[in-house]
């Protein structure tokens, strides 16, 4: 507000008689009694409307700093989401290890035909511990089937145990020969319990990676050709990388190591032995496409193709003559279709076929119910 106040007045409104009066800081003018009353009333007047004027600039300024908003911020990036642990979309495969950490039962059966090395490296059963005696017959190849029940638990988002009960029948194909012994019978036994552990290393929306041990106990009977006599351990790595909403692709890499095995005596001079159990590597890769995609059911079919290679140990060749199995490679191709329905359920259908000259089996038929909680 200004320090002083001057009234000025036109020439019209009579000044005669006015009094000019000085006071510091304010400029009056003092007029005669006839005409205060006049300029008193239009200074209130004007005093209101300045009052008026102050109080509603004030009401609008604090009215415009209350609804003025500050500038938006920016949004963070999301990060990427865990997968959940009841979503088995992310696995169609059949053969390959699903790498995967939830958990879910499976009940799988195996229909495998002509297997001509069914104690290689003593992968699927264990060997003899001498040569064959002249009057034991010539296998020539092995049918089976096994029936496996496995449950898995994961009590946190990425670590679970898991297990898996395998029965397997037998069907030994022998050279026909008068006068021979047959080692091994048809028939049905458990075989090789299973156990192991998975930890997820990375786990989003978009690829798994996880590491799985499995190890193998000796609760088959491997002379009887259900088991292999021996105990095995298998660290491996699972991979899951999703390219599309439709497209997808899995793969594994690892090792069966044996721990002990047969140890076979050939008879020679001076006495050697050798284990007839190796090491085998193990890989293969799985892409898979989502060709049906229904709110209450999705249809996948999946091409895998699967490898080994033999490190060492020993099989039972032509003739009953026993040999390395070292530096063998065996390679599979297996198609197949996955149907996820329901909450957590599906069912795998597939076939794989042996296409190197080097084989664990011709032909082998596979169908599997899976549920995930």
């Amino acid at each position: 507000m200004p320090h002083a106040l001057i009234v000025l007045l036109s020439r019209d409104l009579s000044l005669d008689g006015s009094v000019l009066t000085h006071i510091p800081g304010i400029c009056c003018v003092r007029r005669t009694r006839s005409s205060i009353g006049k300029y008193s009333a239009i200074a209130l007047v004007k005093g209101l409307c300045l009052a008026v004027f102050l109080a509603l600039s004030t009401l609008g300024l604090a009215s415009g700093a209350q609804t003025s908003h500050p500038a938006p911020k920016r949004k963070p990036k999301p990060p990427q989401k865990e997968l959940k642990r009841a979503d088995i979309d992310g696995s169609m495969v059949g053969y390959i290890d699903d790498s995967s950490v939830h958990s879910q039962v499976r009940l799988r059966f195996d229909a495998g035909f002509n297997d001509p090395r069914p104690d290689r490296a003593e992968y699927f059963y264990a060997g003899e511990c001498c040569p064959p005696a002249s009057n034991q017959a010539v296998q020539r190849t092995l049918n089976f089937q096994q029936l496996y029940m496995s449950g898995e638990y994961a009590p946190l988002k990425r670590f679970s145990v898991f297990t898996l009960i395998p029965y397997r029948w037998i069907q030994p194909i022998y050279i026909p020969a008068p006068n021979t012994v047959q080692p091994i019978s048809s028939g049905g036994g458990i075989s090789d319990v299973q156990a192991g552990l998975k930890f997820g290393l990375i786990a989003n929306d978009s690829r798994q990676l996880t590491f799985q041990f499995r190890s193998y106990f000796p609760s088959g009977d491997g002379v009887a050709g259900f088991g292999t006599n021996h105990y095995s351990v298998e660290p491996m790595l699972l991979y899951y990388q999703h390219l599309s909403d439709r497209v997808a692709v899995e793969s594994e890499f690892g090792d069966t190591h044996p721990i002990g095995g047969t140890t076979y005596y050939p008879g020679t001079t001076p006495p050697t032995s050798q284990n007839f159990a190796g090491d085998v590597l193990m890989y293969g890769v799985g892409p898979s496409y989502k060709l049906i995609d229904r709110d209450n059911y999705q249809v996948t079919p999946v091409l895998e193709l699967v490898a080994w290679h033999v490190f060492g140990g020993l099989q039972t060749g032509n003739d009953n003559v026993v040999q390395s199995a070292a530096g063998i490679n065996v390679f599979n191709i297996k198609i197949g279709a996955r149907l996820n329905f329901g909450n957590g359920n599906s069912i795998y259908a597939g076939y794989g076929h042996g296409v190197t000259s080097d084989i664990w089996y011709s032909n082998l038929f596979r169908i599997e119910y899976r549920h995930a909680f």
